[in-house]
């Protein structure tokens, strides 16, 4: 058998009975016979030195989906950095679950402790740096610790909150500063919904910085007896900045979360039936690895339909001054669509059934689509955050696409086309709060980075 084909099948046999660092040390020390030539010409050895760190975070339960997302980009970008380090570089980034977020209205369909899984590929995303499921670090902790550890003990717990000055005489200082926590934290606590998890240490910190930042508190906690393995959990990683937005590191995590294939699957048969739609078609052919994508000329052509994203609910209330009436919106979708010369709309908005009735009187002479699920079944299947990743799937595939001022929902679209590949004209566009005044602020472009 060829030696390098031999040297995978045992580097895959040993990752399935998960042999021990100690162990796989003291045979590789004694040039064993039969592991010295593969299994430890392919460890490095002085890795095993470093304790697993297994870092868990959470998110503030007000925040919506799309934020989430990018507080796992800041997460990601970090551990990766933490990787390098040395006492750190077999971190491992658990991924919370998602829980009836403020946005899920579906309340007859059961969404609490959903799995990354159910919108994201996991693979893909372990392209980029190590991470697990809920479900798969209950089990790694099972493994390490017996059956019968059915409890989670957290070494250190971290909750974040703002100071209440966050600027030195004008100036934003990367810092955290502890102080004395709220009444009922004893170190037991329903994190994630669960109730298997205590803490031995529960600290509270005044925190301001990027990222980065956390590898000092890290640092500044560390254990004084070094551990097999170190369990970290930091609360409000919503606090937690970017260290460079926009920049390599963060498109590279970005693009490495790609979708669930079934919802892939879901929002492909949608477009060919309701739209047209192919990828061959409209020249958005990807990579099968995001690693293999590279910069290229901006040829994405899209389908023959444009797409509005239009926030209501919340927007309505928070940001009026910049949010359009159905009618104003309407009338901006109009406009585009004859100068396009297109004759369909799709449209991925949380408004009314009423509103969307408006729209369609508002737009008599197009199509005015809009995706729903085919069943109760279907819905159950894909949950409130996987029938908005079909939407953001059939905007990003769009002819040319126009979304909400200040909506993250509407960045994450700007994200995918920019990875497709469109011109910028047909990606960052914002609707304004008046079809009058078309000269109104617009969102950010942020083009992507490659190498």
């Amino acid at each position: 058998m060829n030696r390098t084909v031999y040297s995978l099948m045992l580097l895959a046999f040993s990752q399935i009975v998960h042999t021990t660092s100690a162990h796989l040390r003291e045979l590789c020390e004694k040039r064993d016979i039969f592991f010295e030539p593969y299994r430890c010409q392919l460890v490095d050895l002085d890795l095993l030195d470093d304790p697993v760190l297994y870092l868990l975070y959470n998110v503030n339960p007000s925040e919506g989906f799309n934020l989430r997302r990018d507080v796992y980009i800041r997460l990601a970008v970090f551990v990766q950095f933490l990787r390098t380090q040395r006492g750190y570089r077999r971190t491992r980034l658990v991924l919370p679950p998602w829980s009836s977020l403020v946005h899920w209205r579906s309340g007859n369909i059961d969404q609490q402790q959903l799995l990354w899984g159910n919108f994201f590929d996991l693979p893909s995303m372990r392209l980029y740096t190590d991470v697990l499921d809920m479900d798969e670090f209950f089990a790694e902790y099972g493994r390490l610790h017996g059956p019968d550890a059915t409890t989670v003990v957290l070494d250190e717990v971290y909750k974040l909150k703002h100071f209440e000055q966050m600027f030195e005489n004008g100036v934003f200082v990367d810092k955290f500063e502890e102080h004395v926590c709220p009444k009922g934290h004893d170190g037991a606590l329903a994190y994630f919904g669960y109730g298997n998890f205590t803490a031995d240490a529960f600290t509270c910190l005044h925190f301001q910085g990027s990222a980065m930042l956390l590898h000092r508190l890290l640092e500044r906690y560390r254990p004084g007896r070094p551990h097999a393995t170190r369990y970290v959990h930091v609360l409000n990683a919503e606090i937690v900045l970017h260290d460079l937005w926009g920049n390599v590191d963060y498109w590279e995590a970005r693009r490495s979360m790609r979708f669930a294939p079934p919802l892939v699957d879901v929002a492909t048969r949608f477009r060919a039936e309701y739209l047209n739609s192919s990828d061959r078609a409209d020249r958005t052919v990807r990579p099968a690895r995001w690693t293999d994508e590279r910069s290229r000329p901006r040829k994405a052509r899209g389908g023959e339909y444009l797409c509005a994203h239009l926030r209501r609910a919340d927007f309505l209330y928070g940001r009026d001054k910049t949010t359009p009436t159905v009618q104003s919106a309407a009338l901006q979708i109009r406009a585009k669509l004859l100068e396009l010369g297109l004759k369909t709309v799709f449209v991925a908005s949380d408004c009314t059934r009423m509103e969307f009735y408006n729209l369609k009187n508002y737009l008599k002479r197009f199509r005015v689509v809009r995706f729903v699920p085919e069943s109760y079944e279907q819905r159950a299947e894909l949950k409130d955050g996987g029938v908005a990743i079909v939407d953001q799937i059939v905007c990003s595939h769009a002819r040319y696409f126009i979304g909400t001022y200040e909506s993250t929902f509407t960045y994450r679209i700007y994200e995918e086309r920019e990875i497709i590949g469109f011109p910028k004209d047909l990606t960052f566009n914002t609707f304004c709060k008046s079809e009058k005044d078309m000269n109104c602020e617009k969102n950010t472009v942020w083009p992507i980075v490659y190498h």
